[in-house]
């Protein structure tokens, strides 16, 4: 069966430690670890459909083995008991992003018109982002406690700073994927809510049913040249973190998690601007 490529985090963090720092780490607890991501992932995924309201039911009891698995794999380590700590911090985090996103990120919607009269959320924090994945960067901090690295304290803050800013920096660039299929389906990101608030801005009524064409007018316009500053910006904050924990360019982690986001990134300012020169072009 193939791997996810988030499988191999706690690997890649691994081989970017020098030889002699990672001699305790042996490839059994690597793999564990690997494991351990690839159950999370698994569950979150299955979990987000039913956030979404697309969840099938059939599947909830395997979302559920997978996230009981993910935690047999971390409490077996007997690690500190700061690291459990800082552990269920991060877990308690994923769950209030969940509780948040539920409760306060949807739309009404009635036969394509969406109605604008609530007040929007602001997404002012983009590190938050990361609240809901940040889990799966734990499987380095793990490796950091079983070497008791010196100055730890230091090199766990780098550490997790960097994966924070890096899956923020994902799951914006999935926003701005996804923004019409998120609107059509009610829910409010960081990607669409600039959409919507150029709405109001503008006093402009949105039927995603009869004129997608002003959303997608008002994404080119407004939204896609801030979400393009704003996705540089968490990039090169984890390309520094990463500098502080000693990840070279050429790093996996570098490669594999912001080098995509960065061509990517590249490509969608060079078509924003070949269409902000006449967004009409759009239509």
């Amino acid at each position: 069966m193939k791997l996810e490529k988030i499988y191999f985090w706690p690997q890649w963090f691994a081989e970017s430690l020098s030889s002699s720092k990672r001699l305790p780490i042996n490839s059994t607890l690597i793999s564990k670890l690997g494991r351990a991501n690839l159950y999370l992932w698994r569950a979150l995924n299955i979990y987000d459909d039913f956030l979404d309201g697309a969840g099938q039911r059939a599947k909830l009891p395997q979302a559920n083995n997978y996230y009981r698995r993910y935690l047999e794999i971390y409490y077996r380590l007997n690690l500190d008991p700061s690291f459990y700590r800082l552990f269920n911090r991060v877990m308690i985090g994923l769950d209030t992003a969940n509780r948040q996103e539920t409760l306060k990120n949807h739309l009404k919607i009635t036969a394509g018109k969406i109605n604008l009269s609530k007040r929007l959320p602001r997404f002012n924090k983009f590190s938050n982002l990361a609240k809901k994945s940040l889990a799966l960067g734990l499987g380095a901090i793990a490796i950091l406690y079983i070497l008791k690295r010196p100055r730890k304290k230091l090199e766990i803050e780098a550490t997790l700073n960097f994966f924070r800013y890096a899956l923020a920096a994902k799951q914006l660039s999935d926003d701005s994927r996804d923004w019409f299929e998120d609107l059509t389906d009610g829910r409010i990101t960081a990607a669409n809510v600039l959409v919507l608030r150029a709405a109001k801005r503008r006093r402009l009524k949105l039927d995603l049913n009869h004129q997608p064409e002003i959303a997608h007018l008002l994404f080119a316009i407004d939204a896609a040249a801030k979400i393009c500053r704003d996705l540089k910006k968490l990039c090169q904050q984890a390309k520094i973190y990463g500098t502080k924990i000693n990840l070279d360019p050429d790093s996996r982690l570098i490669t594999e998690i912001i080098g995509p986001l960065e061509t990517g990134l590249v490509e969608t300012t060079q078509f924003n601007s070949y269409w902000a020169k006449d967004p009409k072009k759009m239509l």
